[in-house]
């Protein structure tokens, strides 16, 4: 598929630029144009989405950074000393301290207060940050009783994801993010098809009109993460801030496309589109929370 993309670049029908050029400047056309049967002259929609993608996760590689799983933020208590509480540290103990019952909540309190003490500001946060581990069985406590069949094997699976505060883990998740968009494509457009449920078009036209805008959007932000890569070579004020207006673009225009292609294929009122097109935001939140929960979990069992 990339090298009959990398050929259609260079071919003199022009067939990819003309492709990218309507996706990009006529939102929902070219969907609109390929359900008239006008195909021959556009890339194919899965080619164009699949290339697209790869594009994109590639740039978003150039702009790679750690994050972690645990991590304790630094804040107001930055400067305090070794001997007193660190108040982030006092806060988050706070928090941990609500499941404890309240008859033996001060005598906790008063140990933990005298143990944190004896360490650095930094080290307090973090050991506090610890504590809420998932992972402890002693934490888990009801969610997860000791009569549970399978326990260990989930506590395993836990402690594999949170281990070196879970950089293998989000190393790993990062790799299966690509094929989450293949789980996700199906659900958002069955959902889809439950909005315009009365509109008589078959499935494979809504998953057609989400194959090319999210075509659309992995284009716009592998432009933004090659211009916003290049712009950080540069130092000053002005490189930041025009990074900054670039991704704003991004994300405004992003979300107004959705809306003027929806209104183009679909062919409704402003006022029916614009409800739809909030139910459809709405939708994308759950669709992908479920999309993620099946990738990530999948990512955990797989971890060694």
């Amino acid at each position: 598929m990339i090298g009959e993309f990398i050929e259609d670049l260079f071919h003199t029908d022009h067939r990819v630029w003309r492709t990218i050029r309507l996706m990009l400047t006529r939102p929902g056309l070219l969907t609109a144009e390929y359900l008239r049967g006008r195909r021959v002259t556009y890339t194919p929609p899965f080619r164009l989405y699949i290339v697209l993608s790869l594009i994109y996760f590639f740039t978003a590689s150039l702009s790679h950074t750690d994050v972690n799983v645990v991590v304790a933020q630094p804040g107001h208590g930055e400067h305090a000393q070794s001997g007193q509480l660190d108040p982030d540290a006092k806060e988050q103990l706070d928090e941990l301290l609500e499941r404890v019952d309240k008859g033996d909540r001060e005598e906790i309190r008063q140990r933990m207060e005298a143990a944190l003490k004896n360490l650095p500001p930094q080290d307090q946060r973090t050991a506090v940050t610890n504590m809420f581990n998932p992972c402890s069985p002693t934490a888990l406590g009801k969610a997860l009783p000791e009569t549970f069949e399978n326990r260990d094997k989930l506590l395993d699976v836990c402690r594999k994801a949170t281990k070196n505060q879970g950089k293998d883990f989000m190393e790993a998740l990062k790799e299966h993010v690509p094929q989450m968009m293949f789980f996700f494509l199906p659900l958002i457009a069955l959902f889809g098809k439950t909005l315009y449920i009365g509109s008589r078009r078959y499935y494979a036209e809504h998953l057609l009109f989400f194959v090319h805008f999210h075509a659309f959007f992995f284009l716009i932000m592998a432009v933004n993460n090659v211009l916003g890569w290049m712009l950080g070579w540069f130092t000053g004020g002005w490189a930041a801030t025009a990074a900054s207006l670039l991704t704003t673009g991004v994300v405004f225009y992003a979300p107004t496309y959705l809306f003027l292609a929806m209104r183009r294929v679909y062919g409704q009122s402003r006022l029916v589109t614009s409800l739809k097109f909030t139910l459809l935001l709405g939708g994308y939140i759950a669709n992908m929370f479920i999309a993620f929960a099946i990738v990530a979990s999948y990512t955990m069992m797989m971890l060694k």
